[in-house]
């Protein structure tokens, strides 16, 4: 009687400790979600003229990037996915859309409108994206590579242009990475901000 008395104090026991680490397994690490933010204007800046009307895109990405986890470079050719630290909207959609917000801030264009346009809509200036690479390594750089066109309302092609783009991570995490990625297209738009300049004079 004895000896089951004490076994059924060790068995308690043994599941007192072993529930915390049950419920521990049956919970993840919570998901993180990221999105581009393009850096805020100076107070002093101000779009120059003139001013014509604006349409960005179509803005293609690469198949890699066709996914809510966020794509690091790793050694060699690999490449890795974050399981935990995911984008809050399809990549192509929130690069389109920060370059757009940054352009509207950087040309006189009114209105900026995304692609496709509005029925019988036709903008003055179209920039075209062909994005080839967008990722990065943790801790080191973020990478942009991105080829990209200028044509008028007739469809001429007035630019032509390849942008290879670096940016240094502030820390090791994804967040210094997608912040950095920020950056890129803050830096991407002012390339294109510059050649529209000189096309619009």
């Amino acid at each position: 009687m004895h000896r089951k008395a004490q076994f059924s104090v060790t068995l308690l026991a043994c599941l007192a400790l072993m529930l915390p680490l049950l419920g521990a397994c049956g919970k993840s690490a919570p998901t993180r979600f990221y999105s581009l933010a393009a850096e805020a204007p100076e107070p002093e800046q101000k779009p120059a003229g003139p001013c014509y009307s604006l349409g960005i895109g179509p803005v293609d990405t690469p198949a890699y990037l066709d996914r809510t986890q966020i794509v690091t470079r790793g050694e060699g050719n690999r490449m890795l996915l974050a399981e935990f630290d995911q984008w809050i909207e399809p990549v192509q959609a929130n690069f389109s859309r920060a370059l757009t917000d940054a352009l509207s801030r950087m040309v006189c264009a009114r209105p900026v409108m995304g692609y496709p346009w509005p029925g019988g809509v036709r903008p003055d200036y179209q920039v075209a994206v062909q994005v080839r690479t967008f990722d990065g390594s943790l801790g080191k750089d973020a990478l942009l590579h991105a080829d990209w066109s200028i044509a008028d309302k007739d469809g001429r092609v007035l630019a032509w242009k390849s942008s290879v783009l670096r940016e240094p991570c502030a820390g090791i995490d994804h967040a210094a990475l997608v912040a950095a990625q920020g950056r890129l297209v803050d830096r991407f738009a002012k390339e294109v901000a510059a050649a529209l300049s000189s096309i619009a004079r």
